[in-house]
């Protein structure tokens, strides 16, 4: 009786390891939820690197807000006091890449870039190296990675796209593009940058769309959007194709804010409006609502003042995946595929937010 005794609880200890690990045999569908600190009133970007995972966001007193989940033994360190003195009031992108996180946003003077060493806590501001001739930024939206470099993009006086080579520490490039332009969203393809945003200069905005090469050089692809496309905002890419969320400035609906999906094509440069019967023209996406892998896209955001989740492969119907939510979830405010797995991060109907891992589903 003793020896089954120990066993049982042998095996009890092993289960519960395996539930904080996020891995249960036999469900390949578990999800995790980790509570965010009460402190924290929004989570808009999340980048994975050496097991951890950077989630970036907003503090209830307009300050930035920093954390690091480690995946390994499932602990969750708040950093947001170490960056206070980087004058964030909001962290709005992050991404990882040659064993550093980069982070950027705005603040009181303006758009910010700085570094995270995420094996000394170290953050380091970059934006001294910044060159005068690139202009002034208001702020930093997007950025991304090829693996090697980072593409900065945002508003300013100039159109705010940026190169920085973390193997040259110091060494930005400020890219020439057609016109002035707002970027919202980056994203690498594998072989070049998607980039977004819209032109301030017509009402409403156009919406721009652009190809980047690692080398700096722009196509600029604004003329094969469909017509009355504005503002494009978040962007995923599922191995093979784009999907971006943008408004439609046609003039029955602009003003009732008509949002639509549009689908593009690498291969032949092909933008299509996706119907109305599967992407409401209410649906409110962030701007890290889109991420894709394995052929498939995931969606979050806000329909009807009602949490949005679904997966979509550009076939059928979305598929609903609200149901992996937290009960009283109000709002989905980023998405990111890590492999098979989702991480998507969101907002209780207190106001408190989390980030959850949502397992096999991609």
């Amino acid at each position: 009786m003793k020896k089954v005794k120990i066993l049982l609880f042998t095996l009890t200890i092993i289960a519960v390891a395996f539930i904080l690990s996020g891995c249960i045999p036999g469900n390949s569908n578990f999800t995790y939820v980790v509570p965010m600190p009460a402190n924290w009133s929004s989570v808009n970007s999340m980048a994975i690197g050496n097991n951890i995972v950077l989630l970036a966001g907003t503090l209830n007193n307009a300050s930035g807000a920093i954390g690091e989940y480690n995946i390994s033994n499932g602990f969750f360190q708040d950093l947001s006091s170490q960056i206070q003195s980087l004058s964030f009031q909001n962290v709005r992108s992050v991404t990882f890449v040659n064993n550093l996180f980069y982070i950027a946003g705005s603040g009181s003077n303006g758009a910010i870039f700085a570094s995270f060493n995420p094996f000394n806590n170290a953050f380091t501001t970059l934006n001294q190296y910044i060159p005068f001739t690139a202009g002034n930024f208001s702020t930093f939206n997007s950025i991304s990675t090829n693996g090697t470099s980072v593409l900065i993009g945002g508003a300013g006086s100039k159109t705010p796209l940026l190169l920085y080579n973390p193997s040259s520490p110091y060494n930005f490039n400020s890219l020439n593009v057609p016109y002035n332009f707002v970027v919202n969203s980056t994203e690498w393809d594998g072989n070049e940058y998607f980039v977004d945003g819209y032109n301030s200069n017509y009402y409403p905005a156009n919406g721009v769309a652009g190809y980047l090469s690692s080398s700096g050089s722009f196509q600029d692809l604004s003329n094969y959007l469909p017509l009355y496309t504005g503002t494009l905002g978040a962007v995923g890419f599922n191995g093979q194709n784009f999907l971006i969320w943008s408004k439609n400035n046609s003039t029955a609906t602009w003003s009732n804010g008509f949002y639509q999906m549009l689908s593009f094509d690498p291969s032949d440069l092909n933008f299509n409006a996706l119907s109305s019967t599967s992407f409401a023209t209410d649906l409110s996406i962030p701007n890290n609502g889109i991420t894709g892998a394995n052929g498939w896209f995931v969606i979050g955001g806000n329909l009807y003042n009602q949490p949005y989740l679904v997966k979509y492969n550009l076939t059928g119907n979305p598929i609903d995946l609200s149901s992996y939510l937290p009960y009283n979830t109000v709002n989905v405010s980023s998405v990111m595929a890590n492999g098979s797995d989702l991480y998507l991060t969101g907002t209780y109907q207190n106001g408190n937010t989390f980030f959850e891992i949502v397992k096999g589903q991609l």
